[in-house]
């Protein structure tokens, strides 16, 4: 122990030497390890805004189906089988799970929605408005009117879909959809409001009921239902969540399916996958670029003390201590650079963390891999890939300075005393 602090303060020492040089190379490095923390942290920020509004939009982050539902969504297909489930006792499982946040049962149809003036195809979801707002945040979207409510025969239209049919909140519409039992359902609704999800596809087919009055037009009973989504405590853990609700709803029945967002939107994944390794090239350009900088200033210290080398080996000084002379000293400047990066990405980190700068009205909200995305620079705060990069800048500087190091223990001894 006391030899390493003794090499240490000769490191600290030997920086001192020539100080300008040794402030400008350490604040280099200091930058880029500042930079490549906050922008790690920018970047798994984006990702899991992107993840978040890929499933918290609409699809969820936990899906739990008949495993024949997909891809056909037969109306028969419903979860538990023929019989179905018991959607209270289903629910009252999933949420029990300490890392889910909500679920929602949902039914799903299809039919032909008419008003006064035209017709249109339509895709029928229906749902529980106070679960499903625990779960998901297309409802937040309702620009016009009220939710619908259950028992009341109202509708909520997507917005390019009320827009197509002329219709609105008050107006009355017909729907006709084919029904489990094999005959033709058909009721008139009232249009209770219009939703903008900003999906294109979504905002001019979908039409929004209870569940009960959906359940009701295609002739299925009240434990029929398509589909239960949950929302997860961190969608990174949906997958685990899954395994565990697969064990917790085994006894309701066989055919019943959990799965996680990663096996439903695996595009989302291969985005994250894609993030992810934008950064380890962001830190491996600012890791090379640092070792440059300090063998640079290695090389330099080195070359201006050959006759101190010179005048170590001739008094005896190992070989192997010279090359940890060296070494200290860019030990001691990574040392020095991390704590000033960190000083100096801190408020960065603290300031985008909890105050995040949103350039949505500046850059829009765009539609990608059928996920509205906004562009919002917030930190996604993790002590993981900081303390990596800190001992990555370290080992950097100490391997960037070994070659100087053995430079200095080849200088021949006659010729540097000779000043040649």
């Amino acid at each position: 122990m006391k030899e390493r602090s003794f090499w240490l303060r000769v490191g600290w020492r030997n920086l001192g030497r020539h100080r300008r040089r040794s402030v400008i190379t350490a604040l280099a490095l200091a930058w880029g390890f500042a930079a490549v923390v906050v922008l790690n942290g920018i970047m798994e920020g984006m990702g899991t805004d992107f993840i978040r509004s890929g499933t918290d939009l609409m699809v969820g982050q936990i899906r739990i189906q008949h495993p024949a539902y997909e891809p056909e969504r037969e109306l028969w297909d419903v979860v538990g089988g023929d019989g179905g489930v018991p959607v209270d006792l289903l629910l009252e499982r999933v949420a029990a799970d300490p890392d889910v946040l909500a679920a929602a049962p949902r039914v799903y149809g299809a039919g032909i929605i008419a008003s006064d003036s035209t017709s249109r195809g339509g895709m029928l979801m229906g749902l529980d408005p106070e679960r499903e707002g625990q779960v998901t945040h297309f409802l937040d979207g309702l620009v016009e009117g009220t939710l619908p409510a259950s028992g009341e025969w109202e509708v909520v239209l997507g917005e390019e879909l009320a827009r197509q049919l002329r219709t609105g909140p008050g107006e009355v519409v017909v729907l006709v959809a084919p029904a489990a039992d094999g005959s033709l359902g058909n009721e008139l609704y009232t249009v209770s409001g219009i939703v903008r999800t900003g999906n294109p596809e979504v905002d001019a087919a979908q039409v929004v009921m209870g569940i009960d009055d959906l359940q009701a037009l295609l002739a299925l009973a009240p434990g029929d239902i398509h589909e239960v989504v949950g929302a997860a405590a961190n969608p990174w853990d949906a997958a685990a969540v899954a395994r565990r609700l697969s064990a917790a709803l085994a006894d309701l029945g066989p055919e019943i399916e959990v799965a996680a967002w990663t096996e439903f939107r695996p595009e989302l994944v291969d985005f994250a996958s894609l993030i992810r390794g934008a950064n380890w090239i962001i830190l491996i350009i600012v890791f090379l670029m640092a070792a440059f900088g300090v063998a640079n200033t290695m090389l330099m210290g080195t070359f201006e003390r050959r006759r101190e080398f010179a005048v170590m080996k001739s008094l005896g000084m190992r070989p192997g201590h010279i090359v940890v002379t060296v070494v200290s000293e860019a030990l001691v400047l990574g040392l020095v650079a991390v704590a000033a990066g960190a000083l100096i990405a801190l408020p960065l980190v603290l300031w985008l963390t909890h105050y995040p700068v949103d350039l949505t009205r500046v850059a829009g909200e765009q539609m990608f891999m059928e996920t509205l995305f906004r562009f919002v620079l917030r930190v996604e705060h993790s002590w993981a890939f900081p303390l990596r990069g800190a001992a990555a800048l370290v080992v950097t500087a100490v391997v960037a300075a070994l070659y100087p190091a053995f430079r200095a223990v080849r200088v021949p001894a006659a010729e540097a005393l000779a000043g040649r």
